[in-house]
């Protein structure tokens, strides 16, 4: 079943850490579309990094994820993309139904990682605060590394590895997760890049950096009257 949910091993005591977490996996199975998002991410990284002045995030101070502000790859023509966003569309109303959660108007932005050998993205959330939710990573190519999730009872700059979640990386897989958890991923210790796709869901008309409406790169990504 695509939803599972993490939890804790039983409190012991009405003091003990106890979590339940919803993580959501979906699979596109047709390979060329990852082939063709590959050599789409490759071929703008650089106009990207030109364009866009970087924040340092994750344990990074340059590439393509410090410029994760600066674009939203669901606004891309290309087909491929067109393919993606509509297959992650498809999951998140699934995760909704699955959780008994109802739908409400949401927004999205997303953005590309090309992690090159040696790089690795450092633990970290996407949004802490009241009206965080959904955020997703999809793996477009990987080799022997893994995305590691931390238990949300931990402290900023205090994550366990003996209570994580560690999820190995595989190209084609889809993971939707609580926007408020951390998270990281191992180092990438091949010459071919690690690419992969993330993005935030939003139930408020702001972008991550608190632009709204056309000034940011947010756009409508699911509401009541839009087909299904």
């Amino acid at each position: 079943m695509p939803l599972h949910h993490w939890t804790s091993p039983p409190p012991e005591n009405p003091f003990a850490p106890s979590w339940r977490v919803p993580i959501y996996t979906a699979e596109m199975t047709d390979p060329t579309i990852n082939g063709q998002i590959r050599n789409l991410v490759l071929s703008r990284e650089a106009s990207l990094r030109q364009t866009i002045a970087p924040i340092p995030i994750s344990g990074l101070r340059d590439g393509l994820t410090t410029r994760w502000h600066g674009f939203n790859i669901f606004t891309w023509p290309e087909s491929c993309m067109v393919t993606f966003g509509q297959f992650v569309r498809r999951a998140y109303l699934d995760l909704l139904r699955s959780a008994a959660v109802p739908r409400r108007r949401a927004y999205i932005q997303g953005w590309a990682n090309v992690i090159r050998t040696g790089e690795k993205l450092s633990p970290h959330a996407h949004d802490q605060g009241p009206t965080s939710y959904i955020s997703g990573n999809y793996c477009v190519q990987a080799a022997d590394t893994a995305t590691v999730y931390y238990p949300p009872y931990l402290y900023k700059d205090a994550p366990n590895p003996h209570t994580a979640l560690s999820v190995s990386n595989r190209p084609g897989v889809l993971t939707l997760f609580p926007s408020g958890i951390f998270h990281a991923t191992t180092a990438n210790l091949h010459s071919e890049p690690r690419i992969s796709l993330a993005f935030d869901i939003h139930l408020t008309d702001e972008d991550p950096l608190g632009r709204r409406g056309a000034e940011g790169h947010h756009i409508l990504f699911d509401d009541h009257d839009m087909n299904e």
